[in-house]
């Protein structure tokens, strides 16, 4: 994927409900004897995407900040185990779960 680490994941599926939203809703235009169904069904969608994003804001406020020994920007971890979200480093507060020095990605 082209983001990396678990906000941003979340973050990039709600965008993708917002435009399925408003595709949907350009169909019931497309679509005449049905327009107010498809009119709800893409305001369905784009209520979900609203939760979503207000969800992540609450779950992202409360995220670890951390600065990645890869790049040294400062990142967010979600749980125990999360990627960096500029170089897509694995991150882990678990000494278990973290990566070897040949698993980081070469920036």
């Amino acid at each position: 994927m082209l983001l990396s680490g678990k906000l941003n994941k979340i973050r990039t599926f709600a965008l993708g409900l917002i435009f399925a939203g408003v595709g949907v809703m350009y169909l019931g235009f497309l679509a005449k004897d049905l327009i107010a169904l498809f009119l709800a069904i893409g305001m369905i969608f784009i209520l979900a995407s609203v939760g979503i994003y207000f969800w992540i804001g609450i779950i992202s406020t409360q995220s670890a900040h951390i600065i990645c020994p890869a790049c040294g920007k400062q990142t967010k971890v979600l749980g125990k185990k999360d990627e960096c979200m500029h170089c897509r480093a694995i991150l882990s507060f678990d000494p278990a779960d973290a990566p070897k020095q040949s698993e980081t990605p070469p920036m």
